[in-house]
């Protein structure tokens, strides 16, 4: 009876510890092909239809092989192969990754080649766990359905085990590859612990010598704050979208050159900061986010910076701006230091990210420029504060929070505005050609709410409107927009005050004066908001 009982719960341990570990994974993997596709619905899609689509070979498969070889050997032999997969994933992922890239597919096929070649097999391995285990504890037909519905249960509530610690507790402790080493570590222990209680001295040592190998790989593997990035390294940071427009680019590009100051999975970004020669730079999975010139740390780097400030250009009487967005707090802390007469609020829903922006981009931390760590639409549903401008930088070339691009987030950004209160949005997109429905559908949807939409393109150097995805500056408001050469009239008496306020002349005279046409694309709403369709498509 003592043995039957051990028997019972060193199966039971195995069944958790697979069930804990598949779904563990599942999380780990969207941090694995985001720094290359992002964090898309076309990524999410995948990963879940792959881990489903293995759910369903494995238990088939694991049936027919406990059906002819029903012994805990064969429970053993299965665990250790699916901790020896997981461990696997961050020795290939690089080299698939980027086979991945160089074949191009499609936006909806290219992340999921990417999930079948790196975790079908290690999800077809360990969902075979539970049925050999029902095999191998049901004694008489009698019990088959008690027994099966047990161990099931068991690899459920494992799972759900799973996902809270990955998501809650482990991404954000842990780098990716040590979190993969430690699901691995996790499997041998189990491994072993079904042998020694089977007292199968070899399968016992085999699986405690595997185990080792994982701790160790998963101590090596421990998350960098400093150093140089190296090639090993290298591949995780590989600049497969360009800064702005975030498109794959031909070609391997060395990352070897960049000085890692500080590297960390959060809760919603694999997150860098990262130096070259006189820059700084905050890397959020495949793009650049923020930059500082660490010869003068206000010094605008990416010109949309000062893009936003066309905000203060339309209402020069404004008091107070709130930004929803942080990055590197590039645009907050220069109209911290150019316009002391401000009020500032910002918020960003990493809290990371805040630590980061103070201790690595010389945001400051003053009683004029406050933080907050939220959701930017939670913040304005619960505080009822007027705001003069409201800057919203939020979106990302591969993806968007897309409960911010809705007509509702909108109508209540709107009940947010002071009188003559203005809305500044950086977006990345096209005005025109196949590329251009996801912009032209965030414009419908302002010009829903608001009666002016102005659009400012960013135009660097050899940039075209008709032709490039480029940053482009949306300023929204009830009033009407002025003439440029009354906004440069204005804009000069508002340097006249604050002469460090950058000029503004570019962005004014290249305000797009013709409507964009906006009949083919829809107007997103928080029932219906295909933005990663039309951002990919």
């Amino acid at each position: 009876m003592r043995g039957l009982v051990r028997r019972d719960l060193t199966v039971t341990v195995a069944v958790f510890s697979s069930g804990a570990v598949l779904l563990a994974v599942e999380i780990t993997a969207s941090r694995v092909l985001a720094p290359f596709f992002g964090n898309s619905l076309y990524v999410w899609g995948s990963l879940i239809g792959v881990v489903l689509a293995g759910l369903a070979i494995g238990y088939w498969g694991g049936g027919v092989l406990a059906d002819r070889w029903p012994s805990t050997t064969l429970l053993i032999a299965v665990i250790v192969l699916g901790g020896l997969g997981v461990l696997a994933i961050p020795l290939i992922d690089g080299p698939v990754l980027e086979a991945v890239v160089s074949w191009d597919p499609g936006p909806r096929l290219d992340p999921l080649v990417a999930a079948v070649a790196l975790f079908a097999a290690p999800s077809i391995v360990l969902a075979a766990v539970t049925p050999i285990a029902v095999r191998l504890r049901a004694v008489t037909l009698a019990n088959l359905g008690s027994t099966a519905g047990r161990l099931f249960s068991v690899s459920t509530v494992g799972s759900i085990a799973g996902t809270f610690l990955a998501a809650f507790w482990l991404i954000p402790e842990l780098g990716t590859d040590q979190l993969l080493a430690v699901a691995a570590a996790a499997l041998f222990a189990a491994a072993a612990i079904v042998a020694l209680g089977q007292r199968i001295a070899l399968a016992a040592a085999c699986a405690a010598v595997a185990l080792g190998g994982a701790v160790a790989i998963a101590a090596a593997n421990a998350p960098e704050t400093g150093g140089r990035l190296t090639a090993a390294t290298a591949r995780n940071w590989s600049p497969v979208y360009r800064l702005r427009s975030e498109r794959p680019l031909g070609g391997d590009v060395d990352y070897a050159g960049f000085k890692v100051l500080y590297r960390k999975d959060t809760q919603y970004h694999r997150l860098a900061v990262v130096e070259e020669g006189d820059s700084r730079i905050l890397r959020f999975d495949s793009s650049f986010q923020s930059a500082m010139d660490l010869r003068d740390p206000f010094k605008t780097v990416y010109g949309y910076t000062d893009y936003l400030l066309l905000g203060l250009a339309y209402n020069p009487r404004a008091e107070n701006m709130l930004f929803i967005g942080l990055g590197g707090g590039s645009a907050p802390k220069r109209v911290w230091r150019d316009f002391p007469q401000l009020q500032l609020q910002a918020v960003e829903i990493d809290p990371t990210v805040v630590d980061v922006a103070h201790r690595f981009f010389e945001v400051p931390r003053d009683r004029r420029l406050a933080i907050t760590a939220e959701d930017g639409r939670q913040y304005l549903a619960k505080h009822d504060r007027r705001w003069d401008v409201i800057a919203i930088d939020t979106f990302y070339g591969d993806g968007v929070p897309f409960h911010m691009t809705t007509y509702e987030f909108l109508e209540l950004a709107r009940k947010r505005l002071a009188t003559g209160g203005v809305i500044v949005t950086n977006l990345i997109g096209s005005l025109q050609g196949p590329d251009s429905k996801f912009f032209r559908s965030i414009y419908r949807t302002y010009r829903a709410v608001f009666p002016t939409v102005a659009v400012h393109p960013v135009l660097e150097r050899g940039d075209s409107v008709s032709t490039d995805t480029l940053n482009v500056i949306l300023v929204a408001t009830e009033s009407p927009a002025p003439s440029k050469d009354f906004l440069l009239a204005r804009w000069r008496r508002v340097r006249a005050g604050s002469p460090a306020a950058p000029d503004l002349t570019k962005a004014i005279r290249g305000r797009v004066e013709r409507t964009l046409p906006i009949r083919d694309v829809p107007t997103l709403t928080d029932d219906y908001a295909p933005t990663d369709a039309l951002l990919l498509d």
